[in-house]
């Protein structure tokens, strides 16, 4: 069963890590997404991934499409 998501549990994670650049959005209450708005975006998502996923989240890369970045999203266990 998947368990509530808050976008200022997934910014203290990864500011506490030392990232920055990074936009999160809540689509759901079980889903964020997370999107980096600076150089080399497939770099800096695969970091947040391991990070997160080390944290017991589920974070799967999402392609870009014509209207959408490239993307993380971000469910809980």
């Amino acid at each position: 069963m998947t368990s509530r998501i808050w976008t200022d549990e997934i910014d203290e994670h990864l500011t506490g890590a030392g990232h920055s650049g990074y936009r999160i959005r809540r689509d759901s209450p079980y889903t964020v997404r997370v999107i980096h708005e600076g150089p080399d975006p497939r770099q800096h998502l695969d970091q947040y991934t391991d990070l997160l996923r080390d944290l017991g989240y589920t974070a799967t890369l999402e392609r870009a499409t014509d209207i959408r970045p490239l993307r993380l999203r971000v469910t809980h266990r």
